[in-house]
């Protein structure tokens, strides 16, 4: 009789007994140590537990953070007698976390380290950047044609078990934003689900509601490719990433509050692609642009930009910057942050925890021989004081202001301190502008004007021919009906009746008449009626123009502009 040992079956009992062991072992330590038990062997340890300590700090003190439930932190180690495991968990205890401590065996331990793996399988992160190729981004495009068709695609993967599924999301979030052009993508938690939504030409709109447990997952890895803490939840921070296409870069500026139900993200997309740096591709009315040229033309002066959030106002500096550039002079901007780089010209990022702030920024920049300068935005007194007083010792400043219109530009500066007749000698033009979306040449269509929208665009043209306004009416009048379209919607605009945005403007400018009020401390009224004769549009006069040239609607701009105001 032959007798045939099985070393390789024997071996691998040997080792199931000697776990088996090891655990009754733990077991035994648990109660020494008052600690409870835990085998980790058949459980997921939660990527947003696993990423709050690093793989070698863990393994190097014996120990994993498993579960996270608020500031409960769950975490389990081989004995909790370590002097380095007390020296890795301290600062999460004055950060005010609850630790959690179980007693676990070697083989727990391990299962849970073998997860570390999977969290960074088939993404690349490294320096911030996200590595996403044009080919792997057309296949997912490739996949949905509208937003309708996306929402089904991202729910499909939502509710699956494919591996990989957070990669997958993130890959499909990002191609989604890039193919309708989203300008942000926001991740909100809600009491019972998690809303996804782009801004799309300016409108939010809904992409999908997903679960709890993709959340955690998702957000673990956008903040850690923005350099975010991925321990703390309870305050807001703010990072930055990048998409690496290849031919492009897009930077994904992160935005991180905490909220009722979780925290909630918001990444603005900077595609390069969309940067505007041709001035004549920026849709002013003609004599706008022949002031603005005017005004850039100048030695010295201050060009300001006006309008709510989201109104394009950086993208209209930047065209400024870009037209004024040229290598025989010195350009310096502070700002906040820097969304595009431009070649040639020295940028710069304010950052109030090195003190470096607007007007320190504007006050360094002076020292740096500048021909024309660009801030950011001015905010308080100091910082419109210094870009004044800029503006008179001979260099031309560039900068934002928040007001609703052009006129409020100079109560504004006065409210801020700045001298009334200091503002005559140094401000050049007030621009104002919004952004409103442009109809899908593809399926727009023609109708003719109901009696609210016949009498709106009547009493607007009306105005403009009373206001000496003739040579920017673009050849229309006042009549008893109009031909104007609205959005339809079709496959090229993803079913929104929209592609694009266009600006609409309006500017004062600094003249004999606008200066001759300024010492009587005007009101916003007194400085409209003073620059009446300069002829350029108002906003709701330009926007009715574009509503009748055909290039958005009447709907869309109602939305933007109170057509109504006198």
């Amino acid at each position: 009789m032959t007798i045939i040992f099985n070393d390789e079956k024997q071996i691998s009992k040997l080792a199931d007994l000697r776990k088996d062991e090891e655990e009754e072992l733990v077991q035994i330590l648990s109660d020494k140590y008052g600690l409870p038990y835990i085998d980790l062997r058949g459980m997921a340890p939660e990527p947003d537990a696993l990423l709050i300590l690093k793989e070698d700090e863990s393994r190097d003190a014996g120990l994993v953070a498993f579960k996270i439930i608020g500031r409960k932190l769950y975490i389990a180690t081989l004995s909790p007698e370590n002097p380095k495991m007390e020296a890795l968990l301290r600062p999460l205890e004055e950060e005010n976390y609850e630790l959690l401590l179980f007693m676990c065996s070697h083989a727990s331990l391990e299962h849970a380290y073998s997860r570390y793996a999977d969290l960074h399988m088939g993404i690349k992160v490294e320096n911030g950047m996200l590595e996403l190729t044009p080919e792997k981004m057309l296949k997912i495009m490739a996949s949905f044609s509208t937003v309708t068709e996306m929402t089904k695609v991202f729910d499909d993967l939502a509710k699956s078990v494919v591996i990989y599924k957070t990669t997958r999301l993130i890959e499909l979030i990002m191609a989604g934003a890039l193919k309708f052009g989203a300008s942000d993508i926001h991740i909100e938690p809600e009491e019972h689900k998690v809303r996804l939504r782009y801004r799309i030409n300016g409108v939010l709109q809904d992409i999908s509601f997903f679960n709890y447990e993709d959340l955690k997952s998702i957000t673990s890895r956008f903040k850690l490719l923005s350099g975010l803490k991925l321990s703390t939840s309870a305050n807001a921070q703010d990072g930055r990433f990048s998409v690496n296409l290849g031919e492009v870069e897009v930077d994904i500026r992160v935005s991180v509050i905490p909220g009722n139900y979780g925290e909630s993200f918001v990444m603005r997309l900077l595609d390069p692609r969309n940067a505007v740096t041709d001035l004549s591709k920026i849709a002013f009315p003609e004599v706008l642009r022949k002031a603005v040229e005017y005004a850039l033309g100048k030695p010295n002066g201050v060009i300001l930009t006006t309008g709510p959030t989201g109104s394009g106002k950086t993208t209209t500096l930047y065209a400024f910057l870009h037209t004024a550039y040229n290598p025989e002079i010195k350009i310096i901007t502070i700002e906040d942050p820097i969304e595009y780089h431009l070649e040639g010209i020295t940028q710069t990022q304010v950052d109030p925890k090195k003190g470096y702030t607007f007007v320190s920024g504007l006050r360094a920049a002076l020292r740096q021989d500048p021909d024309i300068i660009m801030v950011g935005e001015i905010r308080d007194e100091d910082t419109a004081k210094v870009a004044i007083n800029a503006a008179l010792t001979g260099h031309l400043v560039f900068s934002t202001l928040h007001t609703n219109n052009a006129a409020g530009t100079i109560p504004r500066l006065i409210d801020l301190g700045v001298n009334p007749k200091v503002i005559a000698g140094a401000l050049s033009l007030s621009l104002a502008q919004r952004l409103v979306r442009k109809l899908c040449v593809e399926c727009k269509q023609v109708y003719e004007t109901n009696e609210k929208e016949t009498r709106v665009i009547t009493n607007i043209l009306g105005e403009m021919k009373t206001s000496g306004k003739i040579e920017s009416m673009l050849g229309h009048s006042p009549e008893l009906s109009y031909k104007i379209f609205h959005n339809v919607g079709c496959i090229h605009c993803g079913g929104s009746g929209y592609s694009g945005r266009i600006g609409i403007f309006e500017a004062v400018l600094m003249n004999a008449e606008v200066e001759k009020v300024l010492i009587t401390n005007p009101s916003e009224r007194e400085i409209v009626a003073a620059s009446k004769n300069q002829g350029i549009p108002s906003l709701r006069e330009d926007a009715i123009l574009k509503v009748l040239e055909g290039i958005t609607s009447f709907d869309e701009v109602s939305r933007v502009v109170d057509l109504y105001a006198e």
